[in-house]
């Protein structure tokens, strides 16, 4: 069941001045997971170029202003979006858990939000067909890193376990037409950041396990 417990550990801090040997309590990795790892680099690689083009392509069938050439989204903050925001010293200090964590999170999550944008542009825009097919892509491709990034997990001797608010996802009261369509160019914006921040994520484990991966 879901609680309301927060997104505790998308802020995780840790101390800058860790070594690798401080933060690594997994370096024997199996060949089953090294085998995991390699193809979960690859699903977030293959991922990119649908990330990078959704935010443009929901934006042009919402029209004016959010489909004006030179409309960029207000930086907004949606209840219980995770945010693949993170500062450099940061992205360096995770342990292995709290990085894969963080992404099993968030694409957990973010399923569920891009399932609402699905269901409410399928209603907005009935006919916007390349964009109903990017979405449903996203949503796909998602719960091929969620599968894969638990499993990598399991190996590893990590819980994947997930507690999230309930409800996740927030309805607006009445239509709240440009609500809804402002609400789902930021999921989809944040969905295209995550996918950056996981192929540096996986990058990363390939560099420090560099001989195994």
């Amino acid at each position: 069941m879901r609680s309301t417990a927060l997104l505790t550990f998308l802020v995780v801090s840790i101390a800058t001045g860790l070594t690798m040997a401080d933060t690594d309590e997994h370096s024997e990795l199996s060949t089953d997971t090294i085998a995991l790892f390699s193809e979960t680099q690859k699903i977030a690689e293959d991922m990119q170029s649908n990330a990078d083009s959704l935010p443009t392509t929901y934006l042009s069938f919402q029209g004016p202003p959010l489909s004006n050439a030179d409309y960029h989204l207000p930086d907004i903050k949606i209840e219980n979006l995770p945010t693949a925001a993170m500062d450099y010293d940061t992205f360096l200090s995770q342990t292995d858990e709290t990085r894969l964590k963080n992404n099993l999170y968030f694409y957990s999550a973010i399923v569920e939000f891009l399932q609402i944008v699905k269901t409410e542009q399928e209603d907005l825009n009935p006919f916007a067909l390349d964009l109903t097919a990017k979405l449903e892509e996203a949503v796909a491709n998602s719960n091929t890193l969620i599968s894969k990034i638990s499993a990598i997990m399991t190996q590893m001797g990590m819980s994947v376990t997930i507690e999230f608010p309930d409800p996740l996802v927030v309805p607006f009261k009445g239509t709240a037409y440009f609500q809804k369509k402002l609400r789902g160019g930021v999921i989809c914006k944040e969905f295209k950041e995550r996918v950056d921040l996981t192929k540096r994520d996986f990058e990363f484990f390939a560099k420090k396990y560099e001989g195994h991966l």
